[in-house]
């Protein structure tokens, strides 16, 4: 499988989110101020990359039992994730879930700030990828951009489970290679390193050509990026990352 260094700045972007999703144009000029903690900020504030400012791109706080858990920058384009950041803690064994929530407030500018099922949810999927979307497919599955390999207690688990951290993932990829060259390796590396709490990752996907149920973009690529900051000067002291084609690999 190729994996290769991807560039640890991805680590460094600012918090891109807000406890709603806004417009993009109040977005821009807003202060990202409610998810710092999931972001490496050493240095400063870091520029907003302004092809983000486009109306598809939005910002979310990913909410679950009022509680922030981790960020995500959506296509609502595409029906995917552009990245989920989150703060690595260790890890807990907790147990993994069956049902998947959708963010309330995509379709909906008066639902809820708190993930939930598509129940009740006014135009649900209008804007993103539903379970219908991932139904008897056999090639592509749910894959996790924060998975529950990196969770650290349960309701943590538990709101990973949104479609809004999800991307379609080779089934191989995702049961194999993915979670144990990557997601366990990344696990296995800041455990060892990274000892202050402060393990910042971000994981997100190259969006491809083909679709999944003529609907939601199929990535043509899964990426993953670390940042340690030592806890006294805020400085980076480990950072790294991996990317690979989202397909069947062999070797």
């Amino acid at each position: 499988m190729q994996l290769t260094c991807l560039l640890s700045f991805i680590v460094l972007l600012p918090a891109l989110v807000l406890p709603e999703v806004i417009p993009p144009q109040i977005a821009a000029h807003t202060p990202f101020v409610n998810c710092n903690e999931f972001f490496a900020k050493p240095g400063g504030i870091v520029t907003f990359p302004t092809i983000f400012n486009q109306n598809q791109y939005k910002q979310i706080c990913q909410k679950y039992n009022n509680m922030y858990e981790f960020a995500t920058l959506y296509n609502t384009d595409d029906k995917i994730p552009v990245y989920s950041a989150y703060l690595y803690r260790g890890n807990e064994v907790c147990d993994r879930k069956n049902t998947w929530y959708i963010e309330p407030q995509l379709d909906d500018p008066n639902g809820s700030p708190n993930m939930r099922p598509k129940r009740g949810v006014n135009g649900a999927g209008e804007h993103q990828a539903l379970n219908t979307d991932y139904k008897n497919q056999t090639e592509y599955e749910r894959g996790h951009l924060y998975p529950v390999f990196h969770t650290f207690q349960q309701c943590t688990v538990n709101a990973t489970y949104t479609l809004t951290n999800a991307a379609p993932q080779d089934r191989s990829l995702n049961r194999g290679k993915w979670r144990v060259q990557v997601e366990g390796a990344t696990k296995t590396f800041l455990d060892a390193h990274c000892f202050s709490g402060f393990a910042y990752v971000v994981t997100g996907v190259v969006p491809g050509i083909k679709k999944l149920k003529n609907r939601v973009i199929i990535p043509s690529f899964f990426w993953s990026a670390y940042c340690c900051l030592d806890k006294t000067s805020m400085k980076p002291t480990y950072s790294g990352g991996f990317i690979t084609p989202n397909n069947n690999q062999r070797d």
